[in-house]
């Protein structure tokens, strides 16, 4: 019955609709959303949707399948889409603390060259930049920018220097 429903030589019907008579090529013109509707219906009940030796059906069977690939495929992009901005937005609030940690890290490293540091022409001292690290405490030096301006301080024996992302020296462990 499917071929017959979807024969293109199907007979010119009049159909009444309260009381009026349908102009005589509304019909064929509702044809494909009449083989749409019956075709979903037949999908979802599991009725055998084969259309051999069809070219109607068939070709409505790969317009109904590409149009849903379509939209699984705008589907996807979109979540991917939306995944890809929270993703984008967590690097940069993870960024943004990381930033933070370091200028703390680089104030609390500045403070602790104190610690290191010995006076000008001290024996042993070793000079850094405009400070002198103490020797024989296995204190060492750190170089670094800040503001564009070159720095240094004095990194304990116990202090690994680093740099931060904006070149900031830093004394970790």
């Amino acid at each position: 019955w499917l071929k017959r429903f979807f024969s293109a030589k199907a007979p010119r019907h009049t159909v009444h609709l309260a009381g009026r008579q349908t102009p005589p090529g509304l019909c064929e013109t509702m044809a494909p959303l009449r083989a749409a509707l019956v075709f979903g219906l037949a999908l979802l009940v599991g009725a055998d949707t084969s259309c051999e030796g069809d070219a109607a059906c068939a070709a409505l069977q790969r317009e109904a399948a590409e149009a849903e690939a379509l939209e699984l495929r705008q589907l996807r992009a979109k979540e991917s889409s939306s995944e890809a901005e929270v993703l984008q937005a967590r690097r940069q609030a993870a960024e943004a603390q990381l930033m933070s940690a370091e200028k703390q890290l680089a104030a609390v490293s500045q403070e602790e060259s104190r610690l290191y540091e010995a006076a000008e022409g001290e024996e042993g001292s070793i000079r850094c930049g405009d400070v002198y690290c103490a020797s024989g405490i296995g204190s060492h030096c750190c170089h670094g920018t800040l503001a564009g301006s070159h720095y240094a301080i004095c990194c304990g024996s116990t202090g690994r220097c680093k740099r931060g992302l904006d070149g900031m020296a830093l004394c970790t462990r």
